[in-house]
């Protein structure tokens, strides 16, 4: 589960309703609701409890088709790292769709399986409010406390997140080492994006030098 500084208090109070009782060994009762956050025998009891719908665009699930290709991904990432190393300031909005684009690649099919749920319970929030795959892997969560939606993120989605994170930082580190780190936020991404052709041209002329060589 994507778990944040941010929401790290509201799930650890899911966490908390759903326990056993101490000594029981029972989970605790249902809520007015008829609800139980995370119980997997509610998968499919529909309740009454109010929610809101998942917003696509901003919840990791399978697309179509990627939104680019993997070479242009890395392009992106790197430009991205370029921009804010330029700004001398994160961009927290353009980081986060990029990594959920970039992510989708190898996500599981949330919205098909929200949808299949929300079939068997007539349009109604289940009563574990969470959604799991035929598999019984968990995939997504709706926080009745906050109102929030959760993907339940996939090892294969760790392993795309840990990927996007080593180029993004590669590109910093190298920016930094051209620059210096005292030239965070104080030079023009212009100049930044102007310096990387004459690399580019360099690479050509040696590599047609060495054609030049072999005739």
């Amino acid at each position: 589960m994507q778990i944040t500084r941010d929401n790290y208090e509201s799930y650890m109070n899911l966490a908390k309703s759903m326990a056993p009782k101490k000594g029981s060994g029972k989970l605790n009762p249902l809520d007015k609701y008829g609800t139980r956050y995370g119980d997997f025998s509610l998968r499919f009891v529909p309740t009454d409890r109010p929610f809101v719908k998942p917003d696509w665009d901003n919840i990791m699930t399978k697309r179509d088709k990627p939104a680019m290709s993997e070479e242009e991904f890395g392009e992106a990432i790197k430009d991205l790292a370029r921009k804010e190393f330029s700004a001398g300031k994160k961009d927290h909005d353009a980081y986060r769709k990029l990594c959920i684009s970039h992510g989708e690649t190898v996500s599981p099919d949330r919205k098909a399986i929200y949808e299949d749920s929300m079939k068997r319970t007539g349009g109604k929030m289940n009563g574990a409010c969470m959604f799991w795959d035929s598999k019984g892997n968990k995939t997504l969560s709706y926080n009745p406390e906050s109102g929030n939606w959760k993907p339940i993120s996939t090892e294969a989605e760790f392993a795309r997140a840990r990927e996007f994170t080593a180029i993004y930082n590669d590109e910093l580190k190298r920016l930094s080492a051209q620059y210096g780190d005292n030239a965070y936020g104080k030079i023009s991404l212009s100049k930044i994006n102007a310096e990387l052709k004459p690399q580019n041209n360099s690479t050509v002329s040696v590599s047609e030098h060495k054609l030049d060589m072999k005739i």
